[in-house]
């Protein structure tokens, strides 16, 4: 009877619990956002453990609702296993599993490289994130394919170092993440024509792995534009030029266990 009573006790307690934050924003493009999340199986990453290999950088992404901790693991000069991760508690390193002190701009450049990879790898998880802010644009063509858009932004609290990247968001009619654009700060003093501050994704390969689809991308960029919502033109009058591509190896889905 004890087991029973506690069981229903937690019961109750995870009832009361409130629900995580969600997106704010137009009714109509959190919807399109739902749809993509539908198609892609995001539901599934909710209670998963995800690895994978970026450029041979390997990550751990574990997410339990509202907890989650992001890690990838690095092999400094001196040949010691480094784990840069970023979880709810803040941003952390550790050095053969001693956590060592971060100052202010090693701890937003570790921030910045672990939660980038992983918002990326995510989508279109994320989306629905309670900083998310989320517009719908007019509908638009690109390379002949007639697309849905969505306009992302970031409210300050809570949206982490970079809350004011803006990003765009071109839907297939299934919810497929058909393109997307975005734009970031530049390194400071870095004038090479690849820091233009801005990115638009192209795709280049999926897989679906434990219900959940992933997508390779070709970074590609342009040196001036009106606003990233105009890359779709851009891309197919030919103004873009290539930066890199993002590829995912060795992608695994492991749902978490029920305590």
């Amino acid at each position: 009877m004890r087991s029973l009573s506690l069981l229903a006790l937690t019961i109750v307690l995870a009832a009361c619990e409130p629900p995580p934050p969600r997106a704010q924003g137009d009714v109509e493009a959190l919807a399109l956002i739902d749809r993509s999340q539908t198609h892609h199986g995001s539901a599934a990453l909710d209670r998963a453990e995800i690895t994978f290999s970026f450029r041979g950088t390997p990550f751990v992404l574990r997410r339990d609702g509202a907890t989650f901790r992001y890690a990838r693991t690095l092999q400094d000069e001196q040949g010691r296993t480094v784990e840069e991760v970023v979880d709810n508690a803040g941003v952390h390193r550790f050095v053969d599993g001693v956590e060592v002190e971060l100052d202010a701009a090693e701890t937003e450049r570790v921030d910045t490289a672990v939660n980038s990879v992983a918002y990326f790898m995510l989508l279109p998880a994320p989306l629905t994130d309670g900083a998310a802010r989320a517009r719908l644009l007019t509908r638009d063509r690109v390379d002949g394919v007639d697309y849905d858009r969505v306009e992302v932004t970031f409210a300050q609290e809570n949206g982490g170092f970079d809350y004011r990247d803006r990003y765009v968001y071109w839907l297939r009619d299934d919810g497929e993440i058909g393109h997307f654009a975005y734009t970031y700060e530049p390194t400071p003093g870095d004038t090479s024509r690849t820091e233009t501050g801005t990115r638009f994704r192209v795709p280049v390969g999926q897989q679906r792995v434990g219900g959940v689809l992933f997508q390779d991308w070709h970074n590609v960029t342009a040196d001036s534009l009106d606003g990233i919502e105009g890359f779709g033109d851009a891309y197919d009058n030919g103004l873009t030029f290539s930066i890199s591509d993002v590829v995912l190896d060795s992608v695994r889905v492991t749902q978490l266990r029920e305590d």
